[in-house]
């Protein structure tokens, strides 16, 4: 079974077992046909729990679509979530947004917090591997002189010297010791592709926004750390994001290593001692 499916069983596993809390609001970024990168929208339950999203390039006007045509405050969460693993890319990036914010009212209700994240060190005895290109990282690990493969996608990119190499190749990332994918792979279902790629790594961790939903199909699969983004004001993040302004401290970068993670089980028995389970509301 591929990733998706997993995540979106385990999704329902919390929706089936608690009311969850309907979506207040979804925030789509304006379409600009002639931006240079992807933008991130937002999920906003009616508790305050939120979830980014990323919105691919090529697939904003069917998501735009979806958000303001399907979407209303009162839906319920699952309604969004279930479509994380349909084919329209527009659809499961806010599908992974509803997700994340599911995974957060949930870790919010077993009274579970997530570290803060915090730097790995790289050195030059290392062989750094990155799924997708970082490229405040890529800079600061070619200044150390650190050997870096980078996997793309984008032919415009590749390049080779000594110590740097921007492939194609996934199977590149065989001679690499630590690994950074980033979360964009679960978004474009790429990830069970990579992760064989990575098998001789000591160290990989998956990292980016769309990383908020529970990571126990990552930690299976042998990641070691999932690094992601929880949305700690998401009201004040809603204003700054449609005013093009930096997130600052409404969000905060996490990150959940598979030696600390107790599991869903261990979560929802967490959930059901706060709270008790409690049955759904019709509709």
């Amino acid at each position: 079974m591929s990733i998706l499916p997993e995540i979106l069983a385990l999704t329902r596993i919390i929706d089936d077992e608690f009311a969850l809390p309907r979506v207040d609001r979804v925030y789509v970024p304006p379409v600009r046909h002639d931006k240079a990168h992807a933008d991130f929208g937002l999920v906003i339950l009616e508790d305050g729990s939120a979830g980014l999203f990323y919105v691919p390039r090529e697939a904003p006007l069917s998501l735009l679509r979806e958000a303001t045509g399907k979407t209303t405050s009162g839906t319920p969460a699952w309604e969004l979530g279930r479509d994380l693993a349909c084919r329209d890319a527009g659809r499961r990036g806010l599908a992974f947004g509803a997700v994340s914010a599911i995974t957060q009212h949930f870790l919010k209700r077993a009274g579970y917090e997530i570290p803060a994240r915090h730097s790995m060190d790289y050195t030059p005895r290392d062989h750094v591997g990155m799924v997708g290109l970082f490229p405040s990282l890529v800079n600061r690990l070619r200044q150390r002189g650190v050997p870096l493969t980078v996997i793309e996608q984008r032919t415009e990119l590749l390049q080779s010297n000594t110590h740097f190499r921007v492939t194609l190749d996934p199977a590149r990332l065989g001679a690499c010791n630590k690994i950074l994918c980033t979360a964009a792979t679960l978004l474009n279902d790429t990830i069970d592709e990579i992760l064989p790629h990575c098998a001789g790594a000591a160290w990989i961790t998956v990292i980016g926004p769309s990383a908020g939903c529970l990571p126990d199909p990552l930690f299976a699969r042998g990641v070691h750390a999932v690094g992601g983004s929880r949305v700690s004001d998401a009201h004040a993040l809603l204003a700054r994001m449609q005013a093009g302004e930096p997130w600052r401290d409404s969000v905060k970068k996490t990150v959940l290593t598979a030696d600390q993670y107790p599991g869903i089980a261990a979560l929802c028995a967490r959930a059901r001692a706060a709270s008790g389970p409690v049955s759904k509301q019709p509709g």
